[in-house]
């Protein structure tokens, strides 16, 4: 639907080598007692708790993503 201007991204943050990697972020989670999962657009959290596709969506195309139809 986004082609290349979107990519999606799990990170499993019980796995060592992500703690490693996100750790500043990791403890910002745990400082502000936010709730997984997180959702980032463009490297910032704009979600926390939930990951629901009506929520995600007008964030994605605020951020600039277009989307087109192919019709065959």
């Amino acid at each position: 639907m986004y082609g290349d201007a979107v990519r999606v991204e799990y990170l499993d943050v019980s796995e060592p080598a992500v703690q490693a990697e996100y750790a500043d972020l990791i403890s910002q989670v745990e400082e502000h007692r936010l709730p997984y999962p997180l959702v980032a657009i463009n490297g910032q959290v704009r979600l926390a708790g939930g990951a629901e596709y009506y929520r995600i969506m007008p964030l994605v195309e605020e951020a600039g993503a277009t989307y087109s139809v192919s019709r065959r």
